[in-house]
């Protein structure tokens, strides 16, 4: 939890001191100071760049221009001064560049509350008076809506994949390692402030789903659980932060300060975080100014995109943020995330697609949806994600109902064999529905993307999802029934002959939404036979296969550890659906006894068992 008092007092300190700074530096500003022939950011000289020490060597105040989206996908002008600079914050020899900067969005003159700098504003190019870039707005102070921001040099993001450099992920602020510009250091509250310190924290991205609103929440609280790596990209994926977004065919161009969309998916099943373009060299795009996940060599799609508004922060512990509307097409593919940006380059994206097939209780199809996963991490939680937004969406359903789910998996590994692991189930759910099935088409992703075997690479995912009823209909076996004769009597206490067949059926309890209704379901007839050697006693039960119990022999409680990825999907692959129902007919022979097991398939998802015993005369 952060301290309330030492915002006050940061807010108030760090106010005073760019007023003073300003105040002071005003005949500076307007007088201007004489600035060195700038740089090339581009090879080819299209855009110039100020060096760190050109921009270090500015007087405080010095005037600066910069460039955003507020609204839509054109970038708006902000303006700012400088203020000066910390010390070594991105790392050994590399400064941190402060600046105080202005707009009706930032000092809350249009209306609404001041935002500062706000969660999707990462990258936003700032300029020197002639027109160089100096760097992006990467950092903030703190929450509290304060317009001063850390810029990344873009001297540094020049170089961007080509060194590496640690450093923390929070800067301590404190009045050792702030070095100011030109000037005084201002009134004795304003230094005091300072050495007491605050946080220098990244400027956040805006992180987004294509979700529903109604599904967001579901969508958040399912992708926090779905099986993930250690990464920073796991880390954000569970991170509850994503907001609802939709997805434009619109093909508009990335341009420097504007919108731009790091996703780690395409499509119905996107998922990434909007900041801002910082620079662009013929197909190559910079943006950010601190990292996606700092994942270094990376596979992230790029897209621009729109946005409704940026939406203030009155509460000083959230932040301020731009509210995302649509992501567009990819343009290109992300491959360096690294301490001063992310960096790609314009052209075709690669990955694996999810296809998903809709269907109602009538088996018409209502929807197909479909994404690339362009980061292999991602892909238990595209898969998941499409599955659940589709039982909402597609099925307006959302606490209770019936679904069953098929799927296949498809696969290569790094010596080039491939393979597919192809599975369904049924699902009859009272508290999200949407939940199970999703979890598990993203477990057997994740068991095979980090099996302890051999590099897979997955090709390719293909679902189809029907809704089986609106409600949870659950079959309960209550007992059997044999056929005496042309009538159907109870097995139960009745006497069978040995060396006979018989016709049998289980009998079941329909549970909907975990109530009884209606008369009792008749499952499927099958036959039985009686060895001439069967004697005394016998009996004849019914379970569900997915959890019937370890009375015989043969049964395991669980599966052996895999030995080989062969082993590893042979053992996903045998997994009982919940439709499947157990059948055991055992009976005392001379000498021994009889245990016949059979598996088949019952009326809808099965729960519990039943058994009756008779006696054999």
């Amino acid at each position: 939890m952060q301290n309330r008092s030492l915002h006050s007092c940061l807010r108030g300190g760090v106010a005073g001191l760019v007023s003073s700074v300003l105040a002071i530096a005003g005949l500076a500003g307007a007088a201007g100071v004489a600035q060195a022939v700038p740089a090339s950011f581009c090879t080819d000289g299209s855009v110039s760049m100020s060096t760190v020490a050109q921009v270090e060597a500015f007087a405080a105040g010095t005037p600066v221009t910069g460039s955003s989206v507020v609204r839509g996908s054109t970038p708006s002008a902000f303006t700012g001064s400088y203020l000066g600079h910390i010390s070594d914050a991105l790392g050994k020899g590399k400064d941190l560049l402060l600046f105080q900067l202005s707009s009706p969005e930032i000092d809350g003159t249009a209306g609404l509350k001041p935002a500062g700098i706000w969660a999707g504003m990462s990258g936003s190019p700032v300029y020197a008076g002639d027109g160089s870039l100096i760097g992006a707005v990467s950092y903030s102070l703190n929450y509290d809506n304060l317009p001063v921001a850390g810029v990344t040099p873009a001297e540094y993001m020049k170089s961007l994949g080509m060194t590496l450099a640690g450093a923390p992920a929070t800067i301590r602020v404190t009045a050792g390692n702030l070095e100011k510009a030109q000037g005084p250091r201002g009134t004795a509250a304003q230094a005091t402030a300072l050495a007491q310190a605050t946080s220098l924290r990244q400027v956040a991205l805006a992180n987004v789903a294509v979700t529903s609103a109604q599904g967001a929440e579901m969508t958040n609280a399912l992708l926090a659980r779905v099986p993930a790596g250690s990464s920073k990209a796991a880390a954000r994926m569970r991170s509850r932060t994503f907001s609802p977004v939709g997805v434009s065919a619109a093909d508009q161009p990335l341009v420097a300060g504007g919108n731009i969309a790091a996703v780690y998916s395409t499509g119905d099943g996107l998922m990434g975080a909007v900041g801002t373009v910082t620079a662009i060299c013929g197909d190559d795009v910079w943006a950010f100014g601190h990292p996606m996940d700092f994942a270094g060599k990376t596979t992230l799609g790029m897209a621009n995109a729109s946005a409704a508004m940026v939406v203030p922060d009155a509460t000083g512990i959230i932040g301020s943020y731009k509210q995302v509307t649509a992501i567009g097409q990819p343009q290109g593919t992300i491959t360096q995330d690294r301490l001063v940006g992310i960096k790609g380059t314009l052209g075709t994206t690669a990955g694996y697609p999810i296809a998903l097939t809709v269907r109602n209780a009538a088996g018409a199809v209502v929807d197909q949806r479909a994404s690339t996963v362009l980061l292999p991490e991602a892909g238990p939680n595209v898969a998941a994600s499409l599955v659940a937004n589709a039982v909402i969406e597609d099925l307006d359903n959302y606490y209770q109902g019936t679904l069953k789910l098929t799927w296949s998996i498809s696969y290569r590994t790094a010596g080039g064999d491939t393979g597919t692991l192809t599975k369904r189930q049924v699902y009859a759910g009272r508290d999200v529905v949407a939940v199970d099935p999703a979890f598990d088409v993203a477990d057997d992703i994740y068991a095979l993307i980090t099996n302890d075997f051999d590099d897979v690479e997955i090709t390719k995912v293909a679902l189809n999802l029907t809704l089986v009823s609106e409600d949870a209909q659950v079959h309960k076996p209550i007992g059997a029934q044999y056929k005496k004769g042309s009538a159907w009597v109870k097995l139960e206490g009745k006497s069978l002959k040995p060396g006979l067949a018989y016709s049998v059926r289980p009998q079941y309890r329909l549970l909907v939404n975990g109530k009884i209704s209606g008369p009792t379901v008749n499952g499927a007839v099958r036959t039985v036979t009686l060895s001439k050697k069967a004697i005394k006693k016998g009996s004849l039960s019914y379970s569900a296969a997915e959890s019937q119990q370890c009375d015989w022999e043969d049964c395991e409680l669980e599966e052996p550890e895999a030995a080989s990825l062969d082993e590893l999907v042979a053992q996903l692959a045998a997994l009982q659906p919940n439709d499947q129902v157990t059948q055991q007919f055992n009976y005392s022979r001379k000498g021994s006894t009889s245990k016949q097991t059979k598996d088949f398939t019952g009326p809808g998802v099965v729960e519990g068992s039943a058994k009756v015993s008779f006696t054999i005369k």
